[in-house]
């Protein structure tokens, strides 16, 4: 474009933004020149190229805030997440009861030899000439007087202790322990034979005869443990029922009381 029709165009828009407040402004790139005369014309100029686009503005302040939303619809399960890493140890618990017992297991192995124990203390020494023992008899009969009758003895096969009283017939413990007892006696014709083992005074094991026309040896042992101070005799059973009650014997001494000490107390 010619300089001078530049400066002509820019005169006339000029002019145009002074005027605008009375009249309306014509842009002179929408003017189509209608003068022929050829003194001068204005022609419309091509379409510039688009301009660069423009600096972001300012942040604007942030509005207020807005009234409270109804609650929504429940969300659909999520997946399940990634399993976490193990906790700390928590403090030790206390002992829960006992159990029922379980069944038995099956038989172990045998183990292994153990090692040879420690030799033991010194045990206690006994008196073995003073053991208790004793076996003694009568040489005649003894009859029923009371029920409380104790048998006696007038002759002494061995008395080793000398814990046995021909006299009284009684056996007195000074060495406690397991002691064996027998007594034996002849049950005569037409004649009761009865009696008691006694040990203080309670009896503990029985002979009986029955006084029907026949003859023979009876006899009854005892077991027992005895104590330091414990008695041990016989004692003939005169019970109402009974007639004519009898321990028989002679110098063959068919009646005997026999005692000994088996095992003294640990």
């Amino acid at each position: 474009m010619d300089s001078k029709l530049l400066v002509l165009v820019m005169i006339v828009h000029l002019i145009c933004m002074v005027t605008a407040q009375d009249s309306s402004c014509v842009r002179c790139c929408d003017y189509e020149p209608t003068n022929t005369s050829g003194q001068f014309s204005i022609l419309r100029g091509e379409k510039g190229d688009t301009g660069e686009r423009g600096l972001p503005g300012q942040i604007g302040k942030a509005g207020p805030i807005g009234e409270k939303g109804t609650t929504g619809e429940k969300g659909s399960n999520g997946f399940p997440g990634y399993r976490g890493e193990p906790g700390t140890s928590g403090p030790k618990g206390s002992i829960g009861p006992s159990g029922l017992q379980g069944p038995r297991g099956s038989k172990g192995l045998r183990g292994t030899k153990g090692e040879k124990g420690s030799k033991g203390q010194k045990g206690e020494l006994y008196d073995f000439e003073n053991w208790p023992v004793f076996s003694v008899a009568r040489s005649s009969v003894q009859n029923g007087q009371s029920s409380h009758t104790t048998v006696t003895y007038d002759f002494t096969f061995v008395n080793i202790g000398n814990d046995m009283n021909l006299g009284t017939g009684i056996f007195t413990c000074h060495i406690p322990g397991v002691y064996f007892f027998t007594f034996a006696t002849l049950k005569y014709n037409n004649k009761h034979a009865a009696a008691f083992i006694m040990v203080n005074n309670t009896p503990k094991a029985r002979i009986f005869g029955d006084d029907k026309d026949w003859q023979g040896m009876i006899s009854q042992s005892l077991t027992i443990t005895l104590t330091a101070g414990n008695t041990v005799w016989v004692r003939i059973d005169k019970h109402s029922e009974y007639r004519n009650v009898q321990l028989h014997s002679n110098n063959k001494h068919h009646t005997t009381f026999n005692g000994q000490l088996i095992r003294p107390a640990v």
